[in-house]
């Protein structure tokens, strides 16, 4: 299997699920933001349940949600993910983080906003594990990091709350830049975690 995708791998995905999230499904760079929610729990995950969540539809033991093809291109996908949080240190993609400065002109961009919603799709789709493996304190903590970065995507859509925030109400711009870092970087910390033998989470600090 490739360590990366190619452009053309790349650009034959996200033609492949631009015509999923039609159906409710996942784009591209939502499915990015998923997958790099998913890289944060500690424990292995089931793939026939994470790509059915990208694909839309409910999983099947007997059935990948995509042809052969699209799956090994997923398969890329999420083991180039891997790489980068766990090699690189990054959870946020470079290029992701770069549309963060927009923030300071209270500005959204869509790349960015897919990316953070498909984050929070993450913890929707996680909740249960999160809340196996972790203390009511730090499920909490959890919890707010993924809330905090998926009400920051809603600020680019036309909602009444953010409208108003960018006619200038608050959070302040850079405020919101520090915590969406601060989110980030605590939940980068649990993608570092190691289980003991029995499968359970090792005593841990909280960020905060």
């Amino acid at each position: 299997m490739k360590e990366k995708l190619t452009k053309h791998d790349e650009k034959r995905l996200s033609q492949t699920l631009a015509e999923v999230a039609q159906q409710g499904g996942m784009d591209l760079l939502q499915a990015k933001g998923f997958l790099a929610h998913l890289h944060c729990h500690p424990r292995t995950l089931d793939p026939a349940g994470w790509s059915s969540a990208i694909a839309g539809v409910e999983p099947e033991k007997e059935y990948w949600p995509f042809e052969a093809k699209v799956m090994e291109q997923l398969f890329t996908l999420f083991n180039q993910l891997h790489d980068e949080v766990h090699q690189k240190q990054r959870l946020m993609p470079k290029e992701m983080a770069e549309h963060l400065t927009a923030l300071n002109e209270r500005s959204v961009p869509q790349p960015l906003r897919h990316w953070l919603a498909g984050f929070m799709t993450g913890f929707v789709f996680l909740k249960e594990p999160w809340q196996e493996l972790l203390s009511d304190e730090q499920f909490e903590e959890v919890e707010s990091c993924a809330s905090l970065l998926g009400y920051v995507a809603t600020l680019g859509s036309e909602e009444e709350h953010a409208l108003a925030w960018r006619e200038g109400a608050d959070p302040e711009p850079q405020q919101l830049i520090e915590a969406v870092n601060e989110a980030l970087a605590y939940m980068h910390g649990w993608s570092q975690i190691q289980l003991d033998d029995e499968g359970e989470l090792a005593p841990v600090q909280s960020a905060h």
